[in-house]
């Protein structure tokens, strides 16, 4: 069962143990506000990013489907660790010794 989005804020405000008074002033709402953002199943996303600033936390990739997640992943180390010339050839690119999917996605990409 997937947490709702007011859980998880409730756990990253628990885990900077700040209490709800500080927290409520740092996002600028009433204290009693901040059980009601606990319960919340949705939550409106300029608000969303306003706590994650205060509490130092990207919630956007909490909701992201695990699939994407990994594909952001996948692309993310792509372009961080390997540089492909539009020249590499199949063969090339399976000399670079990296990982099968790795290499799976390049030659989709030279295709």
């Amino acid at each position: 069962m997937e947490k709702k989005i007011g859980q998880i804020i409730k756990e990253r405000v628990t885990a900077k143990n700040m209490g709800v008074t500080d927290f409520a002033k740092a996002i600028d709402v009433e204290r009693s506000n901040v059980y009601n953002i606990f319960r919340r199943d949705s939550i409106d996303t300029g608000l969303l990013k306003k706590i994650g600033q205060v509490l130092e936390y990207d919630f956007f990739q909490d909701l992201l489907e695990e699939d994407t997640r990994r594909q952001i992943i996948l692309k993310s180390k792509i372009e961080e660790t390997v540089y492909v010339p539009i020249k590499l050839s199949e063969d090339d690119i399976r000399k670079l010794n990296i990982n099968d999917k790795v290499i799976d996605s390049l030659l989709k990409v030279l295709k």
